[in-house]
Protein backbone atom coordinates (compact mmCIF):
# COMPACT_ATOMS: atom_id res chain seq x y z
CA UNK A 1 0.00 0.00 0.00
CA UNK A 2 2.67 2.51 1.05
CA UNK A 3 4.69 1.95 -2.13
CA UNK A 4 1.71 2.81 -4.33
CA UNK A 5 0.84 5.86 -2.21
CA UNK A 6 4.40 7.16 -2.52
CA UNK A 7 4.32 6.56 -6.27
CA UNK A 8 1.06 8.48 -6.72
CA UNK A 9 2.24 11.46 -4.64
CA UNK A 10 5.86 11.51 -5.81
CA UNK A 11 9.14 12.53 -4.22
CA UNK A 12 8.53 16.23 -4.87
CA UNK A 13 5.52 16.19 -2.53
CA UNK A 14 6.83 13.78 0.10
CA UNK A 15 10.46 14.74 0.62
CA UNK A 16 9.68 18.01 2.51
CA UNK A 17 7.51 16.08 5.02
CA UNK A 18 9.72 13.04 5.56
CA UNK A 19 9.98 13.72 9.30
CA UNK A 20 6.20 13.84 9.70
CA UNK A 21 5.83 10.66 7.64
CA UNK A 22 8.39 8.88 9.83
CA UNK A 23 6.60 10.04 12.97
CA UNK A 24 3.25 8.92 11.51
CA UNK A 25 4.67 5.47 10.79
CA UNK A 26 5.92 5.14 14.37
CA UNK A 27 2.55 6.28 15.74
CA UNK A 28 0.74 3.78 13.51
CA UNK A 29 2.90 0.94 14.80
CA UNK A 30 2.32 1.96 18.44
CA UNK A 31 -1.41 2.22 17.76
CA UNK A 32 -1.38 -1.25 16.20
CA UNK A 33 0.40 -2.66 19.26
CA UNK A 34 -2.07 -0.89 21.57
CA UNK A 35 -5.03 -2.37 19.72
CA UNK A 36 -3.52 -5.85 19.88
CA UNK A 37 -2.93 -5.49 23.63
CA UNK A 38 -6.51 -4.44 24.29
CA UNK A 39 -8.79 -5.70 21.52
CA UNK A 40 -11.95 -5.84 23.56
CA UNK A 41 -12.48 -2.15 24.42
CA UNK A 42 -14.57 -1.37 21.32
CA UNK A 43 -12.70 1.83 20.45
CA UNK A 44 -12.56 0.88 16.77
CA UNK A 45 -16.29 0.27 16.37
CA UNK A 46 -17.10 3.86 15.30
CA UNK A 47 -14.22 3.95 12.80
CA UNK A 48 -15.15 0.61 11.30
CA UNK A 49 -18.85 1.47 11.11
CA UNK A 50 -17.97 4.71 9.27
CA UNK A 51 -15.85 2.71 6.84
CA UNK A 52 -18.80 0.37 6.30
CA UNK A 53 -21.01 3.33 5.32
CA UNK A 54 -18.49 4.46 2.70
CA UNK A 55 -18.29 0.93 1.32
CA UNK A 56 -22.10 0.72 1.08
CA UNK A 57 -22.27 3.98 -0.89
CA UNK A 58 -19.46 2.91 -3.21
CA UNK A 59 -21.10 -0.48 -3.74
CA UNK A 60 -24.48 0.98 -4.68
CA UNK A 61 -22.83 3.49 -7.04
CA UNK A 62 -20.90 0.72 -8.82
CA UNK A 63 -24.04 -1.42 -9.19
CA UNK A 64 -26.20 1.51 -10.35
CA UNK A 65 -23.59 2.52 -12.93
CA UNK A 66 -23.35 -1.06 -14.23
CA UNK A 67 -27.13 -1.44 -14.47
CA UNK A 68 -27.55 1.85 -16.35
CA UNK A 69 -25.07 0.74 -19.03
CA UNK A 70 -26.02 -2.92 -18.99
CA UNK A 71 -24.89 -5.61 -16.59
CA UNK A 72 -23.84 -7.90 -19.45
CA UNK A 73 -21.44 -5.23 -20.70
CA UNK A 74 -20.15 -4.13 -17.29
CA UNK A 75 -20.48 -7.27 -15.19
CA UNK A 76 -17.08 -6.68 -13.59
CA UNK A 77 -18.28 -3.32 -12.21
CA UNK A 78 -21.45 -4.95 -10.88
CA UNK A 79 -19.40 -7.71 -9.27
CA UNK A 80 -17.12 -5.11 -7.72
CA UNK A 81 -20.17 -3.31 -6.29
CA UNK A 82 -21.43 -6.52 -4.73
CA UNK A 83 -17.97 -7.08 -3.24
CA UNK A 84 -18.09 -3.63 -1.65
CA UNK A 85 -21.47 -4.41 -0.09
CA UNK A 86 -20.21 -7.72 1.26
CA UNK A 87 -17.13 -5.98 2.69
CA UNK A 88 -19.37 -3.38 4.36
CA UNK A 89 -21.45 -6.13 5.95
CA UNK A 90 -18.33 -7.81 7.31
CA UNK A 91 -16.76 -4.60 8.62
CA UNK A 92 -19.94 -3.32 10.30
CA UNK A 93 -19.85 -4.10 14.00
CA UNK A 94 -22.96 -6.16 14.78
CA UNK A 95 -22.66 -7.77 18.22
CA UNK A 96 -25.51 -10.14 17.42
CA UNK A 97 -23.66 -12.29 14.86
CA UNK A 98 -20.40 -12.52 16.84
CA UNK A 99 -18.63 -11.59 13.57
CA UNK A 100 -18.41 -15.24 12.52
CA UNK A 101 -18.95 -14.22 8.90
CA UNK A 102 -16.00 -11.83 9.03
CA UNK A 103 -13.84 -14.49 10.63
CA UNK A 104 -14.67 -16.99 7.91
CA UNK A 105 -14.06 -14.48 5.11
CA UNK A 106 -10.80 -13.07 6.55
CA UNK A 107 -9.54 -16.51 7.48
CA UNK A 108 -10.32 -17.89 4.04
CA UNK A 109 -8.74 -14.84 2.39
CA UNK A 110 -5.51 -15.27 4.36
CA UNK A 111 -5.51 -18.99 3.64
CA UNK A 112 -6.04 -18.59 -0.12
CA UNK A 113 -3.54 -15.73 -0.37
CA UNK A 114 -0.98 -17.66 1.64
CA UNK A 115 -1.19 -20.72 -0.58
CA UNK A 116 -1.13 -18.44 -3.65
CA UNK A 117 2.11 -16.83 -2.47
CA UNK A 118 3.71 -20.19 -1.75
CA UNK A 119 2.64 -21.65 -5.10
CA UNK A 120 3.71 -18.51 -6.99
CA UNK A 121 7.13 -18.46 -5.34
CA UNK A 122 7.63 -22.15 -6.10
CA UNK A 123 6.48 -22.00 -9.72
CA UNK A 124 7.95 -18.64 -10.78
CA UNK A 125 11.09 -19.05 -8.67
CA UNK A 126 11.93 -15.35 -8.74
CA UNK A 127 15.03 -14.07 -6.86
CA UNK A 128 13.00 -13.51 -3.66
CA UNK A 129 11.16 -16.83 -3.75
CA UNK A 130 12.25 -17.80 -0.22
CA UNK A 131 10.76 -14.57 1.16
CA UNK A 132 7.54 -15.32 -0.74
CA UNK A 133 7.28 -18.79 0.80
CA UNK A 134 7.95 -17.42 4.30
CA UNK A 135 5.27 -14.73 3.85
CA UNK A 136 2.84 -17.38 2.61
CA UNK A 137 3.47 -19.60 5.62
CA UNK A 138 2.83 -16.67 7.97
CA UNK A 139 -0.49 -15.95 6.22
CA UNK A 140 -1.54 -19.60 6.43
CA UNK A 141 -0.74 -19.61 10.17
CA UNK A 142 -2.82 -16.44 10.68
CA UNK A 143 -5.67 -17.98 8.70
CA UNK A 144 -5.72 -21.09 10.88
CA UNK A 145 -5.68 -18.96 14.04
CA UNK A 146 -8.59 -16.84 12.80
CA UNK A 147 -10.68 -19.81 11.68
CA UNK A 148 -10.25 -21.79 14.92
CA UNK A 149 -10.86 -18.66 17.02
CA UNK A 150 -7.54 -18.84 18.85
CA UNK A 151 -5.86 -16.80 20.20
CA UNK A 152 -8.32 -14.15 18.93
CA UNK A 153 -12.07 -14.86 19.20
CA UNK A 154 -14.23 -14.43 16.10
CA UNK A 155 -15.86 -11.22 17.33
CA UNK A 156 -12.45 -9.49 17.38
CA UNK A 157 -11.32 -10.63 13.93
CA UNK A 158 -11.84 -7.26 12.20
CA UNK A 159 -10.03 -5.16 14.88
CA UNK A 160 -7.24 -7.75 14.91
CA UNK A 161 -6.77 -7.52 11.12
CA UNK A 162 -6.96 -3.72 11.34
CA UNK A 163 -4.18 -3.74 13.94
CA UNK A 164 -2.04 -5.93 11.68
CA UNK A 165 -2.63 -3.46 8.85
CA UNK A 166 -1.46 -0.60 11.06
CA UNK A 167 1.64 -2.50 12.10
CA UNK A 168 2.71 -3.55 8.63
CA UNK A 169 1.87 -0.25 6.94
CA UNK A 170 3.51 1.75 9.74
CA UNK A 171 6.71 -0.27 9.39
CA UNK A 172 6.68 0.18 5.61
CA UNK A 173 6.06 3.92 6.03
CA UNK A 174 9.12 4.32 8.26
CA UNK A 175 11.26 2.29 5.84
CA UNK A 176 10.10 4.49 2.97
CA UNK A 177 10.19 7.87 4.72
CA UNK A 178 13.68 7.74 6.26
CA UNK A 179 15.57 7.39 2.93
CA UNK A 180 13.52 10.26 1.44
CA UNK A 181 15.79 12.85 3.03
CA UNK A 182 18.75 11.60 0.97
CA UNK A 183 16.99 11.64 -2.41
CA UNK A 184 18.57 14.09 -4.89
CA UNK A 185 16.35 16.89 -6.18
CA UNK A 186 14.18 15.64 -9.06
CA UNK A 187 14.89 11.97 -8.31
CA UNK A 188 12.24 9.24 -8.45
CA UNK A 189 10.76 7.48 -5.43
CA UNK A 190 11.42 4.21 -7.28
CA UNK A 191 15.09 4.64 -6.36
CA UNK A 192 14.19 3.99 -2.70
CA UNK A 193 15.41 0.62 -1.37
CA UNK A 194 11.94 -0.85 -0.86
CA UNK A 195 11.23 -0.70 -4.61
CA UNK A 196 14.28 -2.86 -5.30
CA UNK A 197 12.39 -5.92 -3.97
CA UNK A 198 10.24 -6.26 -7.10
CA UNK A 199 10.26 -9.69 -8.67
CA UNK A 200 10.97 -8.71 -12.26
CA UNK A 201 14.24 -8.25 -14.05
CA UNK A 202 15.51 -5.05 -15.61
CA UNK A 203 14.04 -2.71 -13.02
CA UNK A 204 15.04 0.78 -14.12
CA UNK A 205 15.08 3.91 -12.00
CA UNK A 206 14.82 7.00 -14.13
CA UNK A 207 17.50 9.67 -13.65
CA UNK A 208 16.79 12.88 -11.76
CA UNK A 209 14.87 15.46 -13.78
CA UNK A 210 15.82 19.16 -13.50
CA UNK A 211 13.09 21.44 -12.20
CA UNK A 212 12.86 23.38 -15.47
CA UNK A 213 12.04 20.13 -17.35
CA UNK A 214 9.44 18.94 -14.84
CA UNK A 215 6.07 19.58 -16.46
CA UNK A 216 2.84 17.65 -16.83
CA UNK A 217 1.21 16.79 -20.14
CA UNK A 218 -0.56 19.70 -21.75
CA UNK A 219 -3.12 20.25 -24.46
CA UNK A 220 -3.66 17.21 -26.65
CA UNK A 221 -0.80 15.13 -25.18
CA UNK A 222 -2.08 11.69 -24.18
CA UNK A 223 -0.70 8.42 -22.87
CA UNK A 224 -2.41 5.30 -24.19
CA UNK A 225 -2.22 1.85 -22.61
CA UNK A 226 -3.16 -0.79 -25.19
CA UNK A 227 -4.19 -4.30 -24.23
CA UNK A 228 -4.77 -7.27 -26.46
CA UNK A 229 -6.67 -9.47 -24.02
CA UNK A 230 -6.09 -13.19 -24.31
CA UNK A 231 -9.72 -13.86 -25.23
CA UNK A 232 -9.90 -10.83 -27.53
CA UNK A 233 -6.89 -11.80 -29.63
CA UNK A 234 -8.12 -15.23 -30.80
CA UNK A 235 -11.05 -16.24 -33.01
CA UNK A 236 -13.79 -18.44 -31.59
CA UNK A 237 -12.21 -18.89 -28.14
CA UNK A 238 -13.14 -21.74 -25.86
CA UNK A 239 -14.35 -19.69 -22.91
CA UNK A 240 -12.84 -20.41 -19.50
CA UNK A 241 -13.96 -17.95 -16.85
CA UNK A 242 -11.05 -15.92 -15.37
CA UNK A 243 -8.44 -18.15 -17.04
CA UNK A 244 -8.97 -16.61 -20.48
CA UNK A 245 -9.04 -13.13 -18.98
CA UNK A 246 -5.89 -13.26 -16.88
CA UNK A 247 -3.77 -16.14 -18.17
CA UNK A 248 -4.41 -17.48 -21.68
CA UNK A 249 -7.18 -18.30 -24.13
CA UNK A 250 -7.46 -21.25 -26.50
CA UNK A 251 -9.44 -21.22 -29.74
CA UNK A 252 -11.33 -24.16 -31.20
CA UNK A 253 -8.22 -25.21 -33.15
CA UNK A 254 -6.09 -25.40 -30.01
CA UNK A 255 -4.12 -22.20 -30.68
CA UNK A 256 -3.02 -20.53 -27.43
CA UNK A 257 -2.88 -16.76 -26.92
CA UNK A 258 -1.64 -15.02 -23.77
CA UNK A 259 -2.51 -11.57 -25.10
CA UNK A 260 -0.23 -8.55 -25.21
CA UNK A 261 0.11 -5.04 -23.79
CA UNK A 262 1.81 -1.89 -25.05
CA UNK A 263 2.07 1.80 -24.24
CA UNK A 264 2.14 4.79 -26.54
CA UNK A 265 2.82 8.51 -26.17
CA UNK A 266 2.00 9.94 -29.60
CA UNK A 267 3.46 10.88 -31.91
CA UNK A 268 6.89 9.30 -31.48
CA UNK A 269 7.11 7.00 -28.44
CA UNK A 270 5.82 3.44 -28.62
CA UNK A 271 6.69 0.78 -26.03
CA UNK A 272 5.97 -2.82 -26.94
CA UNK A 273 8.27 -5.62 -25.82
CA UNK A 274 8.14 -8.94 -27.63
CA UNK A 275 10.35 -12.04 -27.98
CA UNK A 276 12.43 -12.02 -31.15
CA UNK A 277 11.21 -15.56 -31.89
CA UNK A 278 7.98 -17.07 -30.60
CA UNK A 279 8.37 -19.00 -27.35
CA UNK A 280 7.19 -22.61 -27.37
CA UNK A 281 4.26 -22.89 -24.93
CA UNK A 282 4.51 -26.68 -24.63
CA UNK A 283 2.48 -27.99 -21.67
CA UNK A 284 5.28 -30.45 -20.93
CA UNK A 285 7.68 -27.60 -20.18
CA UNK A 286 5.14 -25.36 -18.46
CA UNK A 287 6.88 -25.32 -15.06
CA UNK A 288 10.31 -24.68 -16.56
CA UNK A 289 9.02 -21.93 -18.90
CA UNK A 290 7.46 -19.98 -16.01
CA UNK A 291 10.68 -19.83 -14.02
CA UNK A 292 11.89 -16.23 -13.74
CA UNK A 293 15.54 -17.26 -13.76
CA UNK A 294 18.03 -16.01 -16.34
CA UNK A 295 18.06 -19.47 -17.93
CA UNK A 296 14.76 -18.50 -19.59
CA UNK A 297 16.08 -15.20 -20.99
CA UNK A 298 15.71 -15.00 -24.77
CA UNK A 299 16.47 -12.29 -27.35
CA UNK A 300 13.70 -9.73 -27.57
CA UNK A 301 12.64 -6.84 -29.76
CA UNK A 302 10.72 -3.59 -29.42
CA UNK A 303 7.96 -3.13 -31.97
CA UNK A 304 8.10 0.15 -33.85
CA UNK A 305 4.49 1.37 -33.84
CA UNK A 306 0.89 0.46 -33.18
CA UNK A 307 0.15 0.55 -36.90
CA UNK A 308 2.92 -1.94 -37.66
CA UNK A 309 1.91 -4.22 -34.79
CA UNK A 310 -1.78 -4.12 -35.73
CA UNK A 311 -0.94 -4.94 -39.36
CA UNK A 312 1.20 -7.90 -38.32
CA UNK A 313 -1.35 -9.26 -35.85
CA UNK A 314 -4.56 -7.43 -34.91
CA UNK A 315 -5.73 -4.22 -33.28
CA UNK A 316 -5.90 -4.03 -29.45
CA UNK A 317 -9.36 -4.62 -28.08
CA UNK A 318 -8.92 -2.39 -24.99
CA UNK A 319 -7.45 1.10 -24.51
CA UNK A 320 -6.99 3.22 -21.37
CA UNK A 321 -6.04 6.87 -21.98
CA UNK A 322 -4.28 9.07 -19.42
CA UNK A 323 -4.07 12.85 -19.73
CA UNK A 324 -2.21 13.60 -16.53
CA UNK A 325 1.30 12.20 -16.79
CA UNK A 326 4.92 13.29 -16.99
CA UNK A 327 6.29 13.08 -20.58
CA UNK A 328 9.95 13.73 -19.73
CA UNK A 329 9.98 11.12 -16.95
CA UNK A 330 8.67 8.55 -19.41
CA UNK A 331 11.28 9.47 -22.02
CA UNK A 332 14.07 9.30 -19.43
CA UNK A 333 12.93 5.86 -18.34
CA UNK A 334 12.68 4.56 -21.88
CA UNK A 335 16.10 5.89 -22.87
CA UNK A 336 17.63 3.54 -20.28
CA UNK A 337 15.27 0.56 -20.46
CA UNK A 338 15.34 0.27 -24.25
CA UNK A 339 19.10 -0.36 -24.24
CA UNK A 340 18.45 -3.97 -23.19
CA UNK A 341 16.13 -6.03 -25.39
CA UNK A 342 16.28 -9.22 -23.29
CA UNK A 343 12.89 -10.92 -22.94
CA UNK A 344 11.75 -13.28 -20.17
CA UNK A 345 8.23 -14.72 -20.23
CA UNK A 346 7.75 -14.13 -16.50
CA UNK A 347 10.27 -11.57 -15.30
CA UNK A 348 10.73 -9.21 -18.27
CA UNK A 349 7.74 -9.44 -20.57
CA UNK A 350 5.49 -7.00 -22.41
CA UNK A 351 3.37 -6.34 -19.32
CA UNK A 352 6.20 -5.77 -16.82
CA UNK A 353 7.69 -3.33 -19.34
CA UNK A 354 4.41 -1.41 -19.64
CA UNK A 355 3.96 -1.27 -15.86
CA UNK A 356 7.45 0.15 -15.29
CA UNK A 357 6.87 2.75 -18.00
CA UNK A 358 3.50 3.59 -16.44
CA UNK A 359 5.15 3.99 -13.01
CA UNK A 360 7.64 6.45 -14.49
CA UNK A 361 4.98 8.47 -16.30
CA UNK A 362 2.43 8.61 -13.46
CA UNK A 363 4.71 9.25 -10.49
CA UNK A 364 3.25 12.17 -8.53
CA UNK A 365 0.09 12.31 -10.68
CA UNK A 366 -2.23 12.43 -7.65
CA UNK A 367 -0.40 15.37 -6.06
CA UNK A 368 -2.35 18.61 -6.62
CA UNK A 369 -0.45 20.87 -4.23
CA UNK A 370 -1.87 19.87 -0.83
CA UNK A 371 -0.06 16.73 0.25
CA UNK A 372 -2.23 15.76 3.23
CA UNK A 373 -5.53 16.38 1.46
CA UNK A 374 -4.26 14.52 -1.60
CA UNK A 375 -3.16 11.65 0.63
CA UNK A 376 -6.62 11.49 2.19
CA UNK A 377 -8.30 11.42 -1.24
CA UNK A 378 -6.08 8.52 -2.29
CA UNK A 379 -6.59 6.28 0.74
CA UNK A 380 -10.33 7.04 0.98
CA UNK A 381 -10.88 5.90 -2.60
CA UNK A 382 -11.87 2.21 -2.81
CA UNK A 383 -10.46 2.09 -6.34
CA UNK A 384 -7.01 2.70 -4.85
CA UNK A 385 -7.33 -0.35 -2.61
CA UNK A 386 -8.43 -2.48 -5.55
CA UNK A 387 -5.45 -1.20 -7.56
CA UNK A 388 -3.18 -2.14 -4.67
CA UNK A 389 -4.74 -5.61 -4.57
CA UNK A 390 -4.19 -6.11 -8.31
CA UNK A 391 -0.61 -4.86 -8.06
CA UNK A 392 0.09 -7.14 -5.10
CA UNK A 393 -1.17 -10.23 -6.95
CA UNK A 394 0.85 -9.35 -10.03
CA UNK A 395 4.04 -8.71 -8.09
CA UNK A 396 3.66 -12.02 -6.27
CA UNK A 397 3.72 -13.88 -9.59
CA UNK A 398 3.94 -11.75 -12.75
CA UNK A 399 2.08 -9.12 -14.75
CA UNK A 400 -0.26 -10.32 -17.50
CA UNK A 401 -2.23 -8.23 -20.05
CA UNK A 402 -5.45 -8.85 -18.10
CA UNK A 403 -3.91 -7.56 -14.87
CA UNK A 404 -2.43 -4.56 -16.72
CA UNK A 405 -5.91 -3.69 -18.01
CA UNK A 406 -7.52 -3.88 -14.56
CA UNK A 407 -4.69 -1.93 -12.95
CA UNK A 408 -4.65 0.80 -15.60
CA UNK A 409 -8.42 1.29 -15.34
CA UNK A 410 -8.26 1.56 -11.56
CA UNK A 411 -5.31 3.98 -11.66
CA UNK A 412 -7.17 6.08 -14.22
CA UNK A 413 -10.09 6.36 -11.83
CA UNK A 414 -7.84 7.24 -8.87
CA UNK A 415 -5.75 9.84 -10.73
CA UNK A 416 -8.15 11.50 -13.13
CA UNK A 417 -11.56 11.03 -11.52
CA UNK A 418 -10.84 11.35 -7.81
CA UNK A 419 -12.92 14.55 -7.41
CA UNK A 420 -16.67 13.95 -7.30
CA UNK A 421 -16.04 10.36 -8.47
CA UNK A 422 -19.47 9.08 -7.43
CA UNK A 423 -21.37 11.85 -9.22
CA UNK A 424 -19.17 11.59 -12.33
CA UNK A 425 -19.44 7.81 -12.42
CA UNK A 426 -23.23 7.85 -12.26
CA UNK A 427 -23.49 10.71 -14.74
CA UNK A 428 -21.22 8.97 -17.26
CA UNK A 429 -23.02 5.69 -16.78
CA UNK A 430 -26.50 7.14 -17.31
CA UNK A 431 -25.28 9.10 -20.36
CA UNK A 432 -23.85 5.94 -21.85
CA UNK A 433 -27.02 4.04 -21.04
CA UNK A 434 -29.19 6.64 -22.81
CA UNK A 435 -26.87 6.63 -25.83
CA UNK A 436 -27.03 2.83 -26.08
CA UNK A 437 -30.82 2.97 -25.77
CA UNK A 438 -31.04 5.45 -28.70
CA UNK A 439 -28.79 3.21 -30.82
CA UNK A 440 -31.00 0.22 -30.03
CA UNK A 441 -34.13 2.15 -31.04
CA UNK A 442 -32.60 3.20 -34.35
CA UNK A 443 -31.66 -0.41 -35.08
CA UNK A 444 -35.23 -1.48 -34.38
CA UNK A 445 -36.59 1.21 -36.73
CA UNK A 446 -38.17 3.24 -33.95
CA UNK A 447 -37.74 7.05 -33.75
CA UNK A 448 -34.87 8.05 -31.38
Amino acid sequence: MIQLVFLLLGAHALKPVWRLLTAAGIVWMFLGVAILLDLSDGVLSVVLDTLAVFLVVEGFVEIAAAISIGVRRRWIDALRGVAFLVAAFLVFNDPGDNNIGAAIVFGTAFLVDGFFRIASAFVVHHPRWRVGIAAGLIEVSLAIGILVSWPVPHRLTVPFCFALLLLTSGYALVRMALPLRRLPEGASVTSLPLYASRNWQGGVTRPAIPADEHRWAQGDEVLNVYVWTAVGSVKDPERRLLIDRYVAAVDKKGVISTGHSALEMPPDLYISHYPFDDIDHSPDDFRAILSAGHENDVPGRFNESLAQESADWCKPDQTVTFRRFHPQALRSFWAIYSQDKTYNLTARNCSTTVIQALDAALEGASYRGHVWWDLFKIVSNPQFWLARLVRGRAEAMTWTPGLVLDYARLLHSVIEHSDRRWRNKLSDAFSTGRRLARVAKRRNGAPA
